[in-house]
């Protein structure tokens, strides 16, 4: 029986003298690999604390469900959630206060503080979440593509007008330069991304005014625009999401993407892509020097016990922040197939981006590994492997 089965009312069998936490990562069986890296560090988990047990479930966060899950005793004891969510899971009241776990945590204070701000409750000081990693918005290319077009695959384009040169020079009777997520919220979430590139925000400083509807807003939609009717340069189809980008990418069908190198790890083990045909540059800029970031923080159900948040907490903690479990779990991915030493953003040529290379921490050291670019220093700095992505500017160890 699989272990979302274990748990697929939220309630799970119970033994004696041992405390049962479930959380919501664990990865869908088209994913077998990752399936088998997230059990193997159950187990040692388990073995390091033996008076508590983790149901994994694949139950990936949904906003529109969550706060009811959480009020019909249903949500996770916890949730792997996005950096866009806790302030008003605090102010509804559907997370738990973890500040004494926390700060009994010895690395707590290690974080960079704009990151910690996002799980803490301003008025009160109270902490209610840990931040798990980070990632910047990048442009995800098909080297082969950009070769066979004359483009130069070590400069990807760098500003709108190289990029909408690029995407008309790639596209082909059967290959579109470029494809769009725009449906269920990633249209925002791109125009967003494509705002920053410009120079431009969505609202104002003190956040009492929407700024979008501007010369720069209208410029992001004009360019795509001029791509999609013009140029004829993107997919003829339209209204996808990521995920429906990903095979067209893996394919061949489409040669460049605004994508989360997050996303690497699904394009080569659940679409079968050679990740050494792709590459990463940073977003293209407009006057801008930005790209959006993001990140996945985990939660804890205010309704579980203390001990069971306790038992969460530890989890969480262990299987991300634990230095020999991370050199252990870096081994078992690999050799289960999956991607092992992608970046979380990519700087450009010019600059470094604003936003994408926000640290997670306040100084980087070897005991505080979490984003998967420190993962990749580790990597190297103690198995010497070469990346799995030929990267356009790689991180120092690379």
């Amino acid at each position: 029986m699989g272990l979302d089965l274990l748990a697929a009312c939220g309630t799970t069998a119970t033994t004696p003298g041992v405390v049962t936490a479930t959380v919501n990562t664990l990865p869908p069986r088209t994913n077998p690999g990752a399936q088998y890296v997230f059990k193997q560090v159950i187990q040692q988990f388990e073995k390091a604390y033996p008076n508590e047990k983790i149901v994994g479930k694949t139950d990936p966060y949904v906003p529109a469900t969550f706060f009811a899950k959480v009020a019909a005793r249903q949500a996770e004891d916890a949730t792997q959630t996005f950096f866009t969510e806790p302030p008003l899971m605090i102010s509804k009241h559907v997370v738990a206060d973890i500040t004494s776990l926390a700060k009994g945590w010895k690395y707590w204070s290690s974080y960079n503080t704009g990151i910690a701000s996002i799980v803490t409750d301003p008025s009160t000081g109270k902490i209610y979440g840990v931040p798990q990693n980070g990632y910047a918005l990048a442009l995800l290319f098909n080297r082969k593509l950009f070769t066979a077009a004359g483009l130069n695959p070590d400069k990807p384009p760098a500003t709108w007008d190289d990029f909408r040169s690029a995407a008309k020079a790639l596209t082909s009777s059967s290959v579109a330069g470029y494809a769009e997520p725009s449906i269920t919220n990633q249209g925002g979430w791109r125009f967003t991304n494509w705002m920053y590139s410009a120079g431009g925000d969505m609202q104002s400083a003190d956040g009492t005014k929407a700024t979008f509807n501007s010369d720069k807003g209208v410029a992001v939609l004009q360019l795509l625009k001029n791509m999609r009717f013009t140029d004829k340069s993107t997919t003829k189809q339209q209204g996808f999401v990521q995920d429906n980008i990903l095979p067209l990418l893996a394919s061949g069908k489409v040669a460049m993407a605004i994508m989360a190198p997050d996303q690497l790890n699904a394009l080569k083990t659940v679409y079968g892509a050679d990740l050494n045909d792709f590459g990463l540059g940073a977003m293209p800029q407009n006057g801008g020097n930005a790209a959006l970031t993001g990140g996945n923080i985990f939660v804890f159900n205010p309704k579980s016990s203390q001990d069971v948040i306790k038992a969460a907490f530890d989890y969480v903690i262990y299987s991300n922040f634990d230095l020999n479990v991370l050199e252990s779990s870096l081994a078992q991915q690999a050799a289960a197939g999956q991607v092992v030493g992608a970046p979380t953003s990519v700087s450009s040529n010019r600059s470094r981006l604003s936003m994408p290379n926000m640290p997670l921490y306040r100084c980087r050291t070897t005991r505080l590994l979490s984003t998967q670019q420190s993962r990749c220093a580790l990597s190297h700095a103690r198995r010497r492997r070469k990346c799995t992505l030929r990267l356009i500017l790689p991180c120092k160890r690379c």
